[in-house]
C-alpha cells in the first residue's frame, strides 16, 4: 500500500511539472508575439515643425476650413482647396500667398464646397466640386477648362465625390463617397470602369474620402466609416487593406487624406485622432505625430498631406485654418 501511495505521490509530481512547463511555454509564446506586435508599432522617425500660415478669414491668403493641398511639378507651388470659401488658392511653397478662383454657385469655375485635388502631368488642377457633384479641370492659373459628372447612381455620376486623383497616362480617379466606390474616367472624362460596393468586407467601402496612387499605379483609398487604408490595382482589384478603429498606433478614427511618396510610404489624415500615420505600401506603421489642439504641431481634425522630395510635409489643419509645414527626421 505504501509503494502505491508513493508512485502515486510520483506519479501526480510528474504531471504538476508537466502543467507547470506548458503553461511557462505558453508564457514564453505570449511574450514573444506581443514583443514582435511592440516592435511593428514602434516610432522609426520623428517629424519637426518648420512653419505654419493662415488665419480663419476669406480674404485672399486667408482659410475656412482647407481640406486639400498638392504640389506642382516645380515643387514651389502648393494648391489648396478653400472649402467654405468655395474655392482654390494657389501659394509658394513657403506659405507666400500667389492667386485665387472660385466662388459659391453652379456655373462653371463656381464650386459648392471645393474639396479633393489633382494636378495632371501639365500641371492642370482637377477639383472635386462635392456638393455639385462634379469634377472641374483648370490650368495651372485658374482658367477653367471642363467639368464632367453629375448627381446619380449611374456610370459617371457622383453623390458627394470627395477626392480625385489622375496618374501618369491622364486616367482620372474620382472617389464617388456617397456611392461607396471609385469611378475611373479618360482624360477627357468618359468613363472607363468603377468599383466598390458598400460595406466592410474585403475591397468593400463605406464613404472613401482620401485618394492617391503609387508610381506602379496602384490605387489607395482613404476608407472613411472603416477607419482603413484600402489597395487597389488600377482596374480596380483588390490588393490589401489596414487600420481597425482606435487611437493606438496604426489605428485610424475616420481616414481623409492619403497621400503616397515616391518610395512607396504612404500618410494618413487620421481624421478623428487628428494626427498624421505614416505606414509602408503593405501596412507597416512607421510614425505617427500630431494631438488635437492648436499648437505648433497639433490638429484640429486635419484632412490633406502632401510630401515633396526633400522630406518636407505640408499638412492641411482644416478646423484651425491654417497649413502647417513638417521635416522628416530619422530617429536616433
Amino acid at each position: 500500500m505504501k509503494t502505491n501511495q508513493n508512485n502515486h505521490k510520483s506519479s501526480g509530481f510528474r504531471s504538476s511539472r508537466s502543467w507547470q512547463t506548458k503553461l511557462l511555454a505558453v508564457a514564453l509564446v505570449v511574450a514573444f508575439l506581443v514583443a514582435i506586435a511592440a516592435s511593428t508599432s514602434a516610432q522609426s522617425e520623428s517629424y519637426q515643425f518648420i512653419s505654419k500660415w493662415g488665419t480663419k478669414g476669406s480674404a485672399p491668403g486667408e482659410f475656412d476650413h482647407p481640406y486639400d493641398v498638392v504640389l506642382d511639378s516645380s515643387e514651389t507651388v502648393l494648391y489648396i482647396s478653400d472649402t467654405y470659401n468655395h474655392r482654390v488658392e494657389k501659394f509658394t511653397a513657403d506659405g507666400q500667398f500667389v492667386s485665387t478662383w472660385g466662388s459659391y454657385g453652379t456655373g462653371t469655375g463656381q464650386f459648392n464646397y471645393s474639396m479633393g485635388l489633382a494636378l495632371d502631368a501639365s500641371d492642370n488642377v482637377y477639383v472635386a466640386d462635392t456638393c455639385n457633384n462634379r469634377i472641374q479641370k483648370f490650368t495651372s492659373d485658374g482658367k477653367f477648362l471642363y467639368t464632367f459628372g453629375s448627381e446619380g447612381s449611374g456610370e459617371g455620376q457622383f453623390l458627394w465625390p470627395y477626392d480625385v486623383e489622375v496618374d501618369n497616362a491622364g486616367y482620372i480617379y474620382v472617389a464617388d463617397s456617397g456611392n461607396c466606390r471609385i469611378q475611373k474616367f479618360t482624360s477627357d472624362g468618359i468613363f472607363v470602369c468603377s468599383w466598390g460596393t458598400k460595406g466592410s468586407g474585403e475591397g468593400q467601402l463605406m464613404y472613401p474620402h482620401g485618394l492617391d496612387l503609387d508610381v506602379q499605379g496602384n490605387v489607395y483609398v482613404g476608407d472613411y466609416l472603416n477607419h482603413r487604408i484600402v489597395k487597389f490595382t488600377g482596374d480596380g482589384t483588390f490588393i490589401t487593406q489596414w487600420g481597425s478603429g482606435g487611437t493606438g498606433n496604426g489605428q485610424l478614427s475616420t481616414t481623409k487624406g492619403v497621400y503616397v511618396d515616391d518610395e512607396g510610404n504612404v500618410y494618413v489624415a487620421d481624421y478623428w485622432n487628428c494626427r498624421i500615420q505614416k505606414f509602408s505600401g503593405d501596412g507597416a506603421f512607421i510614425g505617427t505625430w500630431g494631438t488635437r489642439g492648436d499648437g505648433d504641431g497639433q490638429f484640429n481634425t486635419p484632412k490633406g498631406v502632401v510630401v515633396d522630395k526633400d522630406g518636407c510635409i505640408y499638412i492641411a489643419d482644416t478646423s484651425n485654418s491654417r497649413m502647417q509645414k513638417f521635416q522628416v527626421q530619422p530617429s536616433t
